[in-house]
């Protein structure tokens, strides 16, 4: 059965300064919690396990290290991990957890995180990293954290966390009107009309090499109607020189269009010169 248990608050060693925080050491061969009575059975034993690659060396806030005695690999990691029971690992502290699956914890500014993420989880069981936005209220923290570790695994994954509670919606069939100039199917799509950017067919400058043609600027007409740009909700032109986008207004691709006008005329009069005539 896959743990499940939730608790309310992440432990004070959790520091506010966003550096991953390494979680205090599980004592070698001490025991499960809720086995207090009775003889010290290997098996009611929390193991010493260190992730695979890993440079022996834990520390903690205070400068303190210990060296784990035994490395495991993922699989035997994962083996441990499923084994302990939903009491076990609800009454086990997470720095405890996260020591013993191999997992860092790091709180980062909201604006580093995906827009409408506030968790995220990269890795596997043994060498994992999970970032926790400051912006969520200290109770959801760990909730959040537990989650990931009940679904931790030997394979690599990527996973997120939005917010707990989303705008409820009604898939409507809609028609948007479309411009002449426009190249986009927009009769296909099916998903959310702020999806939806019009588009005209592509331009390209191209340079002569010896490898044949090779294309240093493209131009189309755009409109995006849900940008927060104003010059993209109208009719704009869209620079691409395959590094950066530029977005000129009408008048502003008029004064662009001379400039390359007098280019060409300009490098036009450089090949005859060249040329000796």
């Amino acid at each position: 059965m896959r743990n499940t248990a939730r608790t309310t608050s992440i432990p004070a060693t959790f520091r506010q300064s966003g550096a991953p925080v390494t979680p205090p050491a599980t004592e070698c061969g001490a025991r499960r919690p809720g086995w207090d009575q009775g003889p010290a059975v290997g098996s009611h034993r929390i193991p010493c396990i260190l992730p695979a690659g890993h440079d022996g060396q834990h520390r903690d806030g205070l400068g303190n290290t210990w060296s784990p005695a035994v490395e495991s690999t993922p699989a035997e990691l994962y083996a441990l991990w499923q084994g302990m029971t939903i009491g076990e690992t609800a009454a086990t502290p997470l720095p405890k957890l996260l020591a013993l699956l191999g997992v860092t914890f790091e709180e980062v500014e909201p604006e580093e995180l995906p827009i409408g993420i506030h968790a995220t989880f990269h890795g596997q069981i043994g060498d994992a990293e999970i970032k926790l936005s400051r912006s969520l209220p200290q109770v959801e923290r760990e909730p959040i954290v537990r989650e990931f570790l009940n679904t931790i695994t030997p394979d690599v994954a990527h996973r997120r966390k939005g917010p707990n509670q989303y705008r409820v919606t009604k898939q409507i069939t809609g028609t948007v009107q479309c411009y002449d100039w426009c190249s986009e199917a927009h009769h296909e799509h099916t998903g959310n009309i702020e999806d939806i950017v019009h588009q005209s067919a592509r331009i390209t400058l191209e340079l002569p090499t010896e490898n044949g043609p090779m294309a240093v600027l493209y131009a189309q007409i755009a409109v995006d109607q849900f940008s927060t740009s104003e010059v993209q909700r109208k009719p704009h032109i869209v620079i691409d020189d395959d590094q950066s986008l530029y977005f000129l207004p009408l008048m502003q691709s008029v004064e662009f269009s001379d400039e390359l006008f007098e280019f060409a005329t300009a490098l036009r009069e450089m090949t005859s010169k060249a040329a000796g005539k």
